[in-house]
């Protein structure tokens, strides 16, 4: 830990550098012509009884804006064995009163068709970004009644032929965002570990909007899968860093592909300076791979938690560097520990669709969020926990 004077001076540098931030979210955010923004919030309307907010380390986020977007009733954070999927995300767009950006890997569930067909026909502009191997040549039965209701649906491809469209979050009338590891389907709400964040912080949702635009400026007419696409330009990047973590500023958020998340996510490993937790799909970065070392071998105890099923071909650089390291299957035989997060010395989480891979960074497009607000950081830190104690040692 930084002694006490340097971690003035750190806060201090941090809140000044926050505050312009904050000017320039402002700015960005009438750019893209969002909604206006109170500073007002009602922290007794940010959930119901029926959906409550779940193991909460810590009090909830308090920089709510007053928006459109009615919030009540939505939790901070959802994990999947706790928590259903489609009946939080059908109230989040049932609550939308203008627009709906939705990204998405794969979309497998009735109900968000249902909500979203529903969120159109009472006017609100919903416009839908999908992966183009899941719609091409074949798609399942809940993407092709999203077609058939003539909503407004582009698909995007990924760079080189393995590249993905791998993004799995929402931004509800430019106030409010879900993101997270899970994509929108029946098989990651019943049978896989999964997470979902919803963050009402105006900078990242601007920067979210962003990027949203940069895929849909490049994606293509379902009609017309093989048009040719508008050169994509440079994916949209914090403008700011701003997360001072340990005596390195950290962006707020990143996307892929080539966007610097890998050299982000290896910042933050290397200014670490006492444990690491990392709940991860697929970890495949060598580059990645090495900081984890460096860190383990300055001391830091990293606790690694993988898929079961997925390749992980650092196994004997783990157990020589002396990893606590363990394999976590899904909730079901079939499914998956999906979960893309770690956390940091306790302060810093890094969550989102990005697996720790070559592949995440420089073909497709994905996306992540780091943020060092208590409440975010304690309840993933207590998931963590609770899953690798559950986890299987080599």
């Amino acid at each position: 830990m930084p002694d006490t004077d340097a971690s003035v001076r750190g806060y201090n540098v941090h809140m000044s550098r926050t505050a312009l931030s904050f000017l320039i979210a402002l700015v960005h955010l009438s750019l893209l012509s969002l909604p206006a923004r109170s500073a007002g919030f009602a922290l007794d309307a940010l959930t119901a009884p029926d959906v409550p907010l779940l193991s909460p380390l810590r009090e909830p986020p308090a920089a709510l804006p007053k928006a459109r977007f009615d919030h009540a009733g939505l939790p901070f954070h959802l994990f999947s064995e706790e928590t259903a999927i489609a009946p939080v995300l059908a109230r989040a767009m049932n609550a939308v009163s203008g627009t709906l950006d939705v990204a998405l890997y794969n979309l497998q569930m009735p109900e968000a068709v249902d909500a979203m067909i529903a969120a159109r026909d009472r006017g609100v502009r919903v416009r839908v970004v999908l992966d183009d191997k899941h719609v091409f040549p074949k798609r399942n039965a809940d993407i092709q009644r999203l077609l058939d209701s003539g909503m407004d649906v582009r698909v995007m491809r990924g760079r080189g032929r393995s590249g993905a469209m791998h993004n799995k979050y929402a931004i509800f009338d430019g106030v409010g965002l879900q993101t997270g590891s899970a994509n929108w389907t029946s098989f990651a709400g019943t049978a896989s570990y999964e997470n979902m964040l919803f963050i009402y912080d105006p900078y990242v949702i601007a920067g979210y909007q962003a990027n949203f635009e940069w895929m849909w400026n490049q994606s293509r007419l379902v009609s017309s899968p093989d048009a040719q696409a508008p050169p994509p330009g440079p994916v949209p990047s914090d403008p700011s860093p701003s997360l001072y973590f340990n005596g390195v500023y950290l962006p707020r958020y990143a996307f892929s592909p080539r966007g610097g998340t890998e050299a982000a996510i290896i910042k933050a490993i290397d200014a670490s300076g006492s444990e690491i937790k990392v709940a991860m799909f697929t970890l495949t970065s060598e580059p990645i791979m090495s900081a984890l070392v460096r860190a383990a071998d300055r001391g830091v105890s990293v606790r690694l938690m993988h898929n079961a099923g997925s390749s992980f071909p650092f196994f004997q650089d783990a157990l020589k560097s002396r990893f606590d390291l363990r394999f976590s299957p899904g909730r079901t035989e079939r499914g998956q520990m999906h979960n893309k997060f770690a956390v940091l010395d306790g302060t810093l989480l890094i969550n989102g669709a990005f697996n720790w891979t070559a592949t995440a960074e420089d073909k497709n497009a994905e996306n992540t969020i780091f943020t060092m607000e208590p409440y975010y950081v304690g309840v993933y830190g207590a998931e963590f926990d609770r899953l690798f104690d559950a986890a299987k040692a080599p």
